[in-house]
């Protein structure tokens, strides 16, 4: 091999390594294809090596060949640089399509991503949770049946014999010889004619299979309603029949309620029970704090939970008497006259109900309030 002929194939892989080295974008596959170019080179000269005038030529290719080989450790350590990196740089602040794309060829085929969402890719609704509980609207919390004695009247006449008012008692002390003096005495029959508090509701069979839990709810919906009638019926027949003393010169509620109990046990009454508005009984509860009642203070008690009791008579808040108002009872004169109990019933012949698929559920209560003596219970402004 001719001097010339090595010196042109030195030079043209020397410049390959160059141009390797310029295009570097990966560290590592650079310097393994520069190690690769270093060894072809080290190995020509080795051929070359024999040649004794060719020995000067060795040496300046060996500098050459060091130098190269410095120039890919340097090329390696200033491209360890991840892809990514690499293509940030080159691709900053240029268009990242037209790089891609040059002269007509596609360089980098970017795959398409599709996103599956539910707005582009339903049809319909996702599957739904549905609550066990309805959302129903609240029943009243008390009762009046809950404070007054239940008695039966198979027959739906309920009679009561009274004791007329305003007999004179002469029952006095016998002076030795004297008549004795005569007490008159009169009853009068009162009757409670019974009356049904009732309620009907109508919906589709097809409403009772689509809604299952209607069988359940409806008969919660039509309680609730019955309660609030009730309450109202009992308290206008008791409150329009009652003719306690109502006579107070207090200046505040819990004082009128007080001369209120001591009216009732003037006239030989137990008062039970206070029936107030719930507005009224939180006014009362915050008059005793604002009064500085302590418990016990003028009979007072205040439970746990807010009760409050006056002179041993719980006072009970409700929604079914009006605010600044109170009804107060003595439970031993009067009754819940009860023929039929409550109850519900469904019907599929009521009207046209066998053709027409629907359900008449029932709800009714066979009943009357019996106030057994007027003068025993007091409504009254407070």
């Amino acid at each position: 091999m001719t001097n010339e002929q090595i010196a042109a194939e030195v030079k043209s892989i020397g410049d390959n390594l160059t141009q390797v080295l310029a295009n570097s974008a990966n560290a590592k596959t650079d310097a393994t294809e520069a190690k690769s170019v270093v060894n072809e080179l080290k190995s020509k000269l080795e051929s070359v090596a024999s040649a004794a005038d060719l020995a000067e030529f060795k040496s300046v290719m060996q500098n050459q060949f060091d130098a190269l080989t410095t120039k890919v450790k340097a090329g390696n350590q200033d491209s360890a640089k991840s892809f990514n990196e690499v293509l940030s740089e080159k691709l900053d602040g240029r268009n990242i399509e037209a790089e891609i794309k040059k002269n007509g060829r596609v360089l980098i085929e970017m795959p398409e991503v599709k996103t599956i969402t539910l707005a582009s890719n339903l049809s319909g609704d996702s599957v739904a949770t549905y609550n066990s509980r309805q959302a129903i609207q609240p029943g009243q919390l008390v009762n009046m049946r809950d404070f007054v004695p239940t008695v039966q009247s198979p027959t739906g006449l309920y009679v009561t014999y009274r004791e007329a008012t305003g007999n004179a008692n002469n029952i006095a002390a016998q002076l030795e010889g004297s008549l004795k003096q005569e007490n008159n005495y009169s009853l009068t029959e009162v009757k409670t004619v019974n009356q049904f508090i009732a309620g009907f509701s109508k919906f589709s069979r097809q409403m009772l299979a689509s809604l299952p839990f209607m069988s359940q709810t409806l008969p919660r919906l039509l309680t609730r309603d019955f309660f609030k009638a009730e309450n109202a019926s009992f308290f206008s027949s008791v409150s329009g029949a009652a003719t306690g003393v109502t006579t107070t010169s207090a200046s505040t509620n819990l004082g009128d309620l007080i001369q209120l109990i001591g009216n009732q046990r003037a006239a030989d009454f137990s008062p039970s029970v206070i029936f107030v508005s719930n507005a009224t009984y939180s006014g009362m509860l915050i008059e005793s704090f604002t009064n500085g009642y302590y418990l016990g203070a003028g009979s007072l008690g205040i439970g746990a939970n807010g009760a409050l009791n006056l002179v041993g008579v719980p006072i009970v808040g409700v929604n079914w008497i009006p605010n600044s108002r109170a009804l107060v009872l003595d439970n031993s004169f009067i009754e819940r006259v009860e023929v039929n109990g409550l109850n519900i019933e469904l019907s599929y012949e009521d009207q046209n109900n066998f053709v027409t698929n629907m359900v008449t559920a029932r709800i009714e209560c066979y009943e009357a309030i019996n106030l057994m003596l007027p003068n025993s219970a007091i409504y009254a402004t407070i």
